[in-house]
């Protein structure tokens, strides 16, 4: 993992370059309309790993690029998982996502190419159920291993994560938007080799994951906790904590080499209390999002 000195100057370098979009958003009236973010930002894996009730729009497409830049730190391959978010309608979306994986070169070992895994999920926005009181969206995550990819990338298990997510703008600060999502994670065995990490559960599990986000347009502050554990399910005894703070900024067209995807950049700290001891670490993201329509010239 990232030392955390080397995370404390990236979160300072984030804020920095996201100051001026803040102050902007700040001197403008605050609009809570349910189009905007949180839902552009839901689930930046490693930073906010939660699937927020907001759905993409009906037979929109979103192309999502991923490249895990903290492996060129600590594995010798970096991942690139790329995938699309579908609307079926306005309040169902599907999502495929295949990760593929590269040696980089700086170090002795490693050498190759591959796939490593596949991932299928799916998500529905409830219109009725508990309104006015909650928005609640139920969803399915799915995780295949598939090739032989290096033994770090991947725990040799299929996982299936059904999910059910509460969260609601707080009326007297529209720009806090609190979450809570209860999911369980049932696994087994693949044929693909792999390896646990550790303060990874290793059999079926259960959890809660509770936090808020804090929308100040192109800058969002999410502060997540989590809490795992097998001993009801699984096949042994096991309980895993997080907390996760993190920052997400939007990058603005000058960094962004005048792309017409959204580029969004992140950094976050992550402390893991589990059977294997506390964990502290750190990470930063960056994400490209493409509409798909844009590829082939239609208008979005």
């Amino acid at each position: 993992m990232t030392s955390i000195p080397c995370s404390i100057r990236g979160a300072i370098t984030a804020l920095i370059l996201g100051g001026p979009a803040a102050s902007a958003q700040n001197s403008a009236p605050a609009k809570a309309t349910e189009a905007e973010n949180p839902a552009e930002f839901s689930r930046v894996p490693g930073l906010f790993d939660v699937d927020l009730p907001k759905t993409v729009e009906k037979l929109r497409a979103k192309v999502t690029v991923h490249p895990h830049f903290g492996d060129f730190l600590h594995r010798d391959y970096v991942r690139v998982p790329v995938g699309v978010r579908l609307g079926l309608n306005d309040h169902t979306e599907i999502n495929a996502e295949v990760e593929g994986y590269v040696t980089h070169g700086l170090k002795r070992a490693g050498s190759g190419y591959g796939l490593d895994h596949v991932r299928l999920g799916a998500k529905y926005r409830w219109l009725h159920w508990l309104k006015p009181h909650v928005d609640t969206s139920t969803g399915i995550n799915t995780a295949f291993p598939v090739g032989r990819p290096p033994l770090d990338l991947t725990d040799g298990f299929n996982h299936v994560s059904p999910y059910v997510t509460f969260s609601k703008r707080w009326p007297e600060l529209p720009r806090v938007t609190p979450f809570a999502t209860f999911g369980v994670d049932k696994m087994w065995r693949s044929s693909v080799p792999g390896a646990f990490r550790p303060n990874q559960l290793h059999s079926d599990s259960m959890g809660l994951t509770v936090g808020a986000l804090y929308d100040r347009g192109a800058i969002k502050y999410t502060l997540v906790g989590s809490t795992w554990t097998s001993a009801l399910i699984g096949e042994d005894n096991r309980t895993i904590s997080t907390i996760n703070p993190s920052v997400l900024l939007e990058l603005p067209p000058a960094l962004t080499f005048g792309s017409k995807g959204r580029w969004i950049f992140g950094v976050g700290l992550k402390v893991t209390f589990g059977p294997d001891g506390t964990d502290f670490g750190a990470s930063s993201k960056l994400r490209g999002e493409f509409k798909f329509a844009r590829w082939f010239g239609a208008k979005p």
